[in-house]
């Protein structure tokens, strides 16, 4: 018995609600109260704030214990509740996948960046622009691209920017140290079950962690993309024990290729974007009604998200090929065991690689993912209409 329902009730839920339930529930409810659906609601950011509240204490084992048995006011988190919209916000995968991507921190340097360039008043919006679009790639240290304004940079401003690109390099190894030693530690878990030919019990927690995670926004997505990679690598260490390494200079150099058309692919995305937002400032969004001033800035919304989403999946990519280098290239540890991580990596892929969303599933897990697929898709019809009015 609990001794208050109201955040059960907020969210829609009982209150002997799974974790997974709760969380479908959240993005629901989520979407139904986000305040862009209602631009003629005055109270559409106090419902989503609520629904916000909620969520913040359910999800939380220890909050949620304590609003059961004393109620709200003794169930508030020690640093205060988040904005709603910065807790919805955590978009690509929650926090769900840090055991596996780590944090994403591509969009949050390229903030920082635009923000130091941005402090010549002089010429902030051309370097902001050019380089938000040019330096991307610098984020993987794959390439040294540079803005054609970069020497309008100032000695302190480019101070500022060796050193935000030092700390995301440490922050980089950090985490990819991290996340070898958890990822690791699921191959050892997985070698035990080999060798004892029981994998049953790893096989379940794994499909469980599999139904969580693809019921983040973007979830499915992040989960094929790490099944791709885990499958490239241990096929490649696999082949290249067949071969005596010879197959790694023809392996090096496809890796090499897709690193560069995913970069492409970045650049590409981001310029949309910004010719998206280049269009926006043409248009009178003053002489717009409410549903046409909505239905722009989600479009230009969706850019943006597709933009970050493009940025946040190569620098995903970046990390777990880096940790399934050290796990796979390791000598320090035994060729056969590192097949059987090899292996390992395989099944988990066939795990990953599989999972899939029934409709309903869908339809909740679709936070932002309908925001940007509709962006990529959709017809600059209003953009259009809007700058011939300008121009006549």
């Amino acid at each position: 018995m609990v001794k208050d329902t109201e955040y059960y009730d907020l969210l829609g839920i009982q209150p002997d609600a799974s974790a997974t339930e709760i969380k479908k529930a959240y993005r629901k409810k989520a979407m139904l109260t986000h305040p862009d659906k209602h631009p003629d609601d005055p109270e559409a950011q106090t419902k989503f704030q609520a629904v916000g509240q909620a969520y913040q204490v359910l999800s939380d084992p220890e909050l949620r214990s304590r609003y059961d048995q004393f109620g709200k006011e003794d169930a508030i988190p020690q640093q205060g509740f988040e904005d709603a919209g910065e807790f919805f916000a955590t978009i690509f995968g929650g926090d769900a996948f840090q055991d596996w991507i780590g944090d994403f921190s591509f969009l949050k340097n390229l903030t920082k960046g635009a923000e130091i360039m941005g402090e010549n008043e002089d010429n902030s919006g051309e370097v902001a622009g050019a380089n938000a679009s040019t330096d991307v790639v610098q984020h993987d240290g794959k390439s040294s691209n540079s803005s054609k304004h970069s020497d309008k940079l100032t000695k302190e401003q480019r101070g500022k920017l060796i050193e935000m690109e030092n700390e995301r390099r440490a922050e980089k190894k950090k985490q990819v140290e991290e996340l070898t030693r958890k990822l690791d530690g699921k191959m050892h878990q997985y070698i035990v079950g080999v060798e004892s030919k029981n994998l049953e019990d790893f096989d379940r927690k794994l499909n469980q962690e599999v139904e969580d995670l693809k019921l983040e926004s973007f979830g499915l997505e992040l989960l094929h993309l790490l099944a791709k990679v885990y499958k490239t690598k241990a096929n490649n260490f696999l082949m290249s024990q067949k071969t005596r390494g010879f197959s790694k200079i023809f392996t090096g150099v496809r890796d090499k290729t897709k690193t560069a058309k995913s970069a492409w692919g970045i650049l590409s995305s981001a310029m949309d974007a910004q010719t998206a937002m280049g269009e926006l400032e043409k248009l009178d969004l003053d002489s717009m009604d409410d549903y046409e001033r909505a239905e722009v800035e989600k479009l230009i919304t969706g850019k943006v998200l597709g933009t970050a989403w493009v940025m946040s999946k190569f620098e995903a990519q970046g990390k777990v090929r880096d940790v399934c280098d050290k796990i796979l290239g390791d000598k320090n540890v035994p060729t056969k065991q590192r097949l059987l991580k090899a292996k390992g990596l395989l099944h988990i892929a066939d795990k990953f690689g599989s999972a899939e969303r029934s409709p309903d599933e869908a339809e909740d897990a679709r936070v932002f993912e309908e925001i940007i697929f509709e962006a990529q898709g959709k017809k600059k019809a209003s953009f259009k209409k809007k700058d011939q009015t300008v121009k006549a």
